[in-house]
């Protein structure tokens, strides 16, 4: 039996207090420069081709620096066990490929995004499954194709991304799919991987640990 007495229109909504939320959301508009963040990331080689050790790192907030230990969230990538064998790997083993881990981020963001953009607006949605996949030629990765072709411009890696979200609630006509269709645009991520962005790698030695 459920101990909560709020009134049903103070209940949180899949996890959400609205009023809370809305507060927020209000500030966000006002202060704009509050909510901007700086994410970062760092991947070290492990010793091995494919293998590296990934964590998160501190992140930014409104320009003030969040730090703790528990914000070292950490990843192993790798091969999978099959293309080892192939490839000529010593002793195969089987890790999370960065491609799929990069379209899992894509399937929860998506997801956040409808799901955070579906209470916002009020709809009530029951289930809530993203798919993502995609066609991958590893030619330029492996070194058999140029990055640019013979025109000078960049070789296509990939296929179309392919995106497939399933949704039911008992409110949910065509004109809120079409809603629905439409919050998969406010996903960070998606933006993130379907929109060009500038980078410049830089390069540089690193510094010997001092003995």
């Amino acid at each position: 039996m459920s101990t909560d007495t709020r009134s049903p229109e103070k209940q949180p909504v899949h996890g959400i207090d609205v009023a809370a939320h809305e507060e927020f959301l209000a500030f966000a508009e006002e202060n704009p420069e509050a909510v901007q963040f700086v994410l970062s990331a760092v991947g070290t080689d492990e010793g091995r081709v494919l293998h590296t050790r990934s964590k998160t790192q501190s992140y930014s907030l409104g320009g003030q620096e969040i730090d703790r230990f528990g914000r070292e969230y950490t990843q192993h990538f790798g091969g999978h066990k099959e293309v080892e064998e192939h490839v000529g790997f010593v002793d195969p083993t089987d890790r999370e490929e960065a491609i799929e881990v990069a379209l899992a981020a894509l399937t929860g963001c998506i997801n956040g995004s409808i799901s955070l953009s579906a209470v916002q607006s009020g709809v009530d949605i029951d289930d809530l499954e993203t798919t993502v996949s995609v066609d991958f030629d590893p030619s330029v990765f492996l070194g058999l194709g140029e990055v640019n072709d013979a025109d000078g411009a960049p070789t296509n890696m990939y296929g179309d991304l392919q995106i497939d979200v399933r949704v039911s609630g008992a409110d949910i006509d065509d004109e809120t799919l079409d809603r629905i269709r439409g919050w998969v645009n406010r996903s960070p991520v998606y933006n993130l991987m379907t929109h060009g962005h500038e980078a410049t790698p830089q390069v540089s030695l690193k510094s010997e640990r001092a003995s």
